[in-house]
């Protein structure tokens, strides 16, 4: 980087406005904002997902000092984000390290608001054997249940395929999956407008 742009970073960081928020005023914003960037249980007509997807995150794990990042899709219960997870790499990383990195962003475009979310949180993993129930309540919040019924429903009758009990086959289809539950201890919050500048305000967990 040249002296220039140094200069030009340094100069930025400066007109950073910092903690401009109590921490209850940040704490309903960052609310409001992780359910609006949340998927969301969907009653749309017509074939396909019924899901009303909002903004995927970033899911960055961890396993013997590699990083990986993840796109996925998040729903949201209050500051807690839930995620289900396919069998892959994130879901062994974090059966080895339950420290997370989460990444909620708008698309970046200067000429309007944009927000994001920096969230370091710590992940655990909800599977289907052995914690059925609340597996299954879980993602019939979520609208994971209902979106699967629903593109399974339409998969068979596409095929012309005979099912005797349809509910065991979308038990199978889903059991494949982990629930991640990510829950933030620290979350950095930064808005970035093009005539008003750039605030960050970073929420931490209270301590009990």
């Amino acid at each position: 980087m040249s002296e220039k742009e140094n200069t030009t970073q340094a100069a930025l960081a400066d007109h950073i406005q910092k903690n401009t928020m109590s921490q209850e005023e940040l704490e309903r914003e960052l609310l409001a904002f992780i359910d609006e960037a949340s998927s969301h249980p969907g009653t749309i007509e017509g074939p396909g997902c019924p899901l009303k997807h909002g903004l995927a995150c970033v899911l960055c794990t961890v396993h013997n000092n590699e990083p990986r990042a993840t796109p996925i899709d998040f729903f949201a219960d209050g500051m807690t984000l839930w995620c289900a997870g396919e069998p892959g790499l994130k879901i062994r990383n974090i059966r080895s390290n339950q420290k997370v990195a989460v990444g909620i962003y708008h698309a970046m475009d200067h000429s309007v608001l944009n927000r994001s979310l920096q969230i370091k949180a710590t992940a655990t993993l909800l599977p289907y054997d052995g914690h059925e129930q609340e597996f299954l309540e879980r993602i019939k919040t979520m609208g994971v249940y209902d979106a699967a019924s629903k593109i399974m429903g339409e998969m068979f009758e596409a095929q012309a395929m005979k099912v005797e009990n349809f509910e065991e086959e979308i038990i199978k289809g889903v059991r494949r999956f982990n629930l991640i539950k990510i829950e933030p201890y620290e979350i950095t919050y930064l808005r970035i407008h093009p005539q008003e500048g750039t605030v960050k305000n970073i929420w931490k967990k209270a301590v009990t």
